[in-house]
């Protein structure tokens, strides 16, 4: 057996004790952790096994990302401009025409950069929302196996008409058959799913509850979810809009409605529900059912806040997500924490809606259990995965260290990720991702991007100011 020694750093078990070590170690063997102690024990007991010396490093589980748009990360900056204060002008007067003009190495370029990015700023597996056939699900899968990382990857399932799509003026690109798109998720499913020694998952990425996509598709897809065993994931609960129209399907909101057609559970993952009321809030903790919260893309949008505090103390497992790069720029789960604290103090009017504690919760237990992979991973313990990150702390926005777990949410991020293990897999040291070549994949994403606003036939992408 393969064994390693991560010696001399404080590790933040989050186990169910949430103890600290100070001067812990972690020893690897294969893919998962066969002892956690204090150092000097550990190599006491270990004499033989290498080292990788981490003094002066915050240990702390590999942090999970609930909610991705790995398409969106080439389009980072996109959203800002004076004549996208609608959400349709953003989504089909940009974002759409721009993904809809995208080949499948477009596509894979843009989840490159997102995999890439992710992994140095210390993101270990991750649920992404909403693959569309035309990006090419084989390639992204493998770059996912490839890359070491976990994934959840949801690909598209709708059903809009085409009358509906062009009324709405919605991009070809991103428009598909119901037929297509369910065959096409359980086939991706059958290739596909447990690959890389079982780190991929492929789950239903369904489009919104709205008037154009015909509610009928949500009973489908959660029966056949249900019957074998995938996750489902959509965005729910997002704008007042949303429980207008649960109204006049005959619900009382949108998470009523998600209910009331099979979509709410223990294997479903709703981004945002920054509209959720206190009813919602019950029903979501009574069938188990995962949030996804993204607090940096909602306060970039001025959606929200979402009642955070209030769904935590309700027991709903409340995991952290970036969304996409068009409004939130950076896809860092560290950063986001620190934005999450921020915006639910505001919300209540108390710095104790949100600790540093619940945060990093969110991003590593609550996350793990979104995944579907709570029992293997989100903390450190003896039999689980080894998944786990460091923080070199030897920087000057993170000294003194007072509280290792505030310093990991309120003054880390994500550049201060040094070490990357993943399935007892080291990925980055010293902040070389190991599996993934990064002057490869800027060089290619540079030169890239202008083609696909070029073929997108998109305008005001330029900056508001003069360029000479």
């Amino acid at each position: 057996m393969d064994a390693l020694i991560f010696a001399h750093a404080t590790i933040l078990t989050m186990n169910s004790d949430r103890v600290i070590i100070e001067d812990g170690a972690i020893l690897v063997t294969d893919d998962r952790i066969g002892a956690i102690g204090k150092t000097a024990e550990l190599v006491e007991a270990n004499p033989q096994e290498q080292q990788i010396d981490l003094s002066g490093h915050i240990v702390l589980p590999g942090l999970i990302d609930a909610h991705v748009h790995t398409a969106q990360c080439m389009l980072r900056g996109v959203s800002e401009g004076k004549r996208l204060a609608d959400f349709s002008n953003w989504l089909f007067g940009r974002i759409f025409p721009l993904q809809g003009s995208y080949t499948e190495e477009d596509a894979r370029a843009s989840a490159s950069l997102c995999i890439l990015e992710m992994i140095k700023s210390g993101t270990t597996g991750f649920v992404e929302c909403l693959l569309a056939e035309r990006y090419g699900f084989d390639g992204i899968a493998q770059l996912c196996v490839d890359s070491g990382i976990r994934a959840a990857l949801g690909k598209v399932v709708m059903d809009v008409s085409p009358e509906t799509r062009d009324r709405l003026g919605w991009h070809h690109g991103m428009w598909q058959t119901r037929e297509s798109s369910i065959e096409g998720t359980i086939a991706a499913h059958d290739a596909w799913d447990g690959r890389g020694d079982g780190r991929l998952q492929v789950w239903f990425g369904c489009r919104s509850a709205e008037p154009a996509n015909d509610p009928s598709l949500f009973d489908e897809v959660s029966a056949l979810a249900r019957d074998r065993g995938m996750g489902i994931t959509i965005h729910l609960a997002e704008l007042a809009h949303d429980n207008q129209y649960a109204r006049a399907q005959g619900y009382r909101s949108h998470v009523e409605f998600a209910h009331g057609h099979g979509l709410l559970g223990p294997r479903t993952v709703l981004a945002h529900c920054t509209i959720a009321d206190e009813q919602d809030i019950a029903l979501l903790a009574k069938t188990g059912t995962s949030v996804a919260h993204n607090p940096g893309n909602n306060a970039a949008a001025a959606w929200g806040p979402a009642p955070i505090a209030d769904m935590l103390d309700a027991g709903v497992n409340v995991a952290i997500g970036c969304d996409g790069a068009p409004s939130n720029a950076n896809m860092d789960v560290l950063r986001d924490l620190r934005i999450a604290c921020h915006t639910a103090r505001m919300r209540t009017g108390t710095r104790l809606a949100l600790g540093p504690e619940a945060a990093l919760e969110m991003a590593t237990i609550n996350g793990a259990r979104a995944l579907g992979i709570g029992a293997d991973a989100g903390s450190l313990e003896v039999g689980k995965k080894a998944d786990f990150i460091s923080i070199n702390t030897d920087a000057a926005h993170l000294q003194p260290v007072w509280n290792p777990v505030a310093t990991a949410v309120f003054a880390a991020q994500g550049g201060d990720v040094d070490t990357v293990v993943i399935n007892g897999q080291v990925i980055m040291r010293k902040r070389e991702v190991l599996t993934m070549n990064e002057d490869e994949i800027l060089e290619d994403v540079r030169g890239r991007f202008r083609d696909v606003a070029s073929r997108a036939g998109v305008d005001g992408l330029t900056p508001e100011w003069p360029i000479v």
